[in-house]
C-alpha cells in the first residue's frame, strides 16, 4: 500500500504525527484515569458479625486479600476494643464472592492469590467476605504486619510473668450449651501442664460460678483466680503473658496470636479440631511457640450437665507433634488459588454450554463466581487437556500420579504445569 504521507505537504505530515501521538496519549491517560478510579473504589466488604475474636479473623483476612490486590476499601467492620470502625458502603455493580459455603468447604480457607487474579482478568467492583474466615493460613504473619503498631495495647497494662502459667477459662453463654463445639476442659488437663510446667498457675476470664468452677477450684485449691476484667483488659492480659493456655474461643486464640507469648498451649478440642468444626483451621503448625494436644471429638452441653461429656474425655488427650498433625490435617485448601489461575473461560463454557447464560449476564465475573462456589468443589474442569498427550510427552506426571504426588494429569497442570508452560493440547 502506497504511503500516503508522500501526497501531503511537510506542514499536514507533521500535523498529521502530532495529531496521533495526542490521540495515543489521551486514551493511555484516559485508561490510567479509569484504572486510578477502579483502585479507588474497589471495596472489601465484610458480611458475617459476631464477637471480637471472630471478626478479627474475618478482618485479617480481607487486609491479606488487599496485600495481594494491592488495593481496595474494607468494610463493615466494627472492633471497638482497637478502635476500628470501618462503615458499612452499599456494593454497586457485580463483584467477587466468597461465599459461606464455599468458606467452610475450605476449611475457613480464603483464596486471596485467587481472588486477586479473578479481580485482575474480570471487571468486578467488589469482593464480598461472606464466611467466618476461621483458617491460620489467612492471616498475615507477624513478619508481614506489625501486630504491635496495627492493634496497639494498653499501655502499661500487665500480664502473667515468666513463672506463672495463664489459663483463660471462658465461660458467660458456652456454660448454657449455645454450641456444642465451645467446651469445656477437663481440670485433669490443667493438671498436667502445671505439672510439666512448674509454672505457678493463674485462671483468668470469664470465671462465673458453676459446677464446673466449683470443681476447678477444688483442684487447683491454691491458684489464683482472677475475674474478667472487661474485653478490652482481658485481650491485653492474655496478649501480654508470657506462658499461656488456650480455651475454646477464637478471642483467647486471636490474644495469643497477636501475643509475644515463649509458649502458647493448644488444646485441640471442639471449634479448635479441624476434624470436628471441619470449617476452620487454627492450627499454627509452623509456630514453635505452641505446644499442641489433640482431644477426641466430644460435644458440649449446659454446665449442669457437664460431667456428662466432660467425664469420658478426662485422660483420653495426648501431646502431639505439629509433623504428625500435618499428616492428619487436610491440606488442599491452598490449591485452589493454582485452579483459579488455571480456569480457562471459554473452554469452561464449552465444557458446560449452561453457564453460557451466566457469562452472558455477569461476564467474567459470573464464570469466575460459578467456578469458586461451586465447580471447584464439584470437580469441573476448568480447562481442556488431552490426557494421553500429556503423560506421553511429560513422563514424570504419570510415575507422580501412581506415586500419588497428585491426583491427576489435570491437578499436574494446574499446580504445576500451567507455571512451567507445559502444554494441555497437541
Amino acid at each position: 500500500m502506497a504511503d500516503k504521507s508522500i501526497f501531503l505537504g511537510p506542514n499536514q505530515s507533521e500535523f498529521n504525527f502530532v495529531y496521533w501521538q495526542f490521540e495515543i496519549f489521551t486514551i493511555l491517560f484516559v485508561e490510567q484515569l479509569l484504572l486510578i478510579s477502579v483502585k479507588m473504589n474497589f471495596l472489601i466488604k465484610i458480611w458475617a458479625q459476631g464477637n471480637p475474636g471472630n471478626i478479627l479473623m474475618m478482618y485479617l483476612s480481607a487486609l491479606k486479600i488487599r496485600k495481594h490486590l494491592g488495593y481496595g476499601d474494607i468494610t463493615n467492620v466494627k472492633i471497638p476494643i482497637f478502635g476500628i470502625d470501618l462503615p458499612d458502603i452499599r456494593l454497586a455493580g457485580w463483584g467477587l464472592h466468597n461465599t459461606a459455603y464455599a468458606n467452610g468447604r475450605q476449611a475457613g480457607y480464603v483464596p486471596a492469590p485467587g481472588l486477586a487474579h479473578a479481580v485482575r482478568h474480570s471487571d468486578a467492583k467488589f469482593i464480598s467476605l461472606e464466611g467466618y474466615c476461621q483458617h491460620v493460613k489467612n492471616f498475615p504473619t507477624r513478619e508481614e504486619l506489625d501486630y504491635e503498631q496495627f492493634f496497639s495495647a494498653i499501655p502499661n497494662g500487665d500480664g502473667g510473668g515468666d513463672d506463672e502459667l495463664v489459663i483463660n477459662i471462658r465461660g458467660g453463654e458456652i456454660l448454657r450449651g449455645i454450641h456444642q463445639d465451645y467446651t469445656l476442659l477437663p481440670p485433669e488437663y490443667y493438671y498436667y501442664l502445671v505439672a510439666k510446667t512448674g509454672k505457678k498457675p493463674i485462671f483468668y476470664g470469664q470465671l462465673d460460678e458453676s459446677p464446673y468452677m466449683t470443681e476447678l477450684r477444688s483442684f487447683f485449691p491454691h491458684a489464683t483466680f482472677i475475674q474478667s476484667r472487661g474485653v478490652r483488659e482481658d485481650f491485653d492480659f492474655l496478649r501480654k503473658s508470657k506462658h499461656i493456655v488456650l480455651c475454646i474461643s477464637t478471642f483467647s486464640w486471636m490474644a495469643a496470636w497477636m501475643s509475644n507469648a515463649t509458649t502458647i498451649h493448644f488444646p485441640i478440642a471442639g471449634v479448635l479440631n479441624p476434624m470436628q468444626h471441619t470449617t476452620s483451621m487454627l492450627l499454627p503448625l509452623d509456630d514453635p511457640r505452641y505446644k499442641f494436644y489433640m482431644f477426641p471429638v466430644y460435644y458440649g452441653t449446659h454446665v449442669d450437665q457437664y460431667r456428662d461429656y466432660l467425664d469420658p474425655v478426662r485422660t483420653t488427650w495426648q501431646p502431639m507433634e505439629p509433623d504428625k498433625l500435618r499428616e492428619i490435617v487436610p491440606d488442599g485448601e491452598m490449591y485452589i488459588n493454582d485452579y483459579i489461575r488455571s480456569l480457562n473461560i471459554e473452554e469452561y463454557i464449552e465444557y458446560y454450554p449452561e453457564k453460557s447464560s451466566v457469562f452472558d449476564l455477569f461476564g467474567n465475573i459470573g464464570i469466575y463466581n460459578d467456578y469458586m462456589n461451586n465447580g471447584f468443589f464439584d470437580n469441573r474442569a476448568a480447562f481442556k487437556l488431552e490426557r494421553g498427550f500429556y503423560t506421553r510427552t511429560y513422563h514424570q506426571v504419570g510415575l507422580d500420579m501412581s506415586c500419588g504426588r497428585i491426583k491427576s494429569e489435570r491437578d499436574h497442570y494446574a499446580r504445576i504445569g500451567q507455571y512451567m508452560g507445559l502444554k494441555r493440547m497437541p
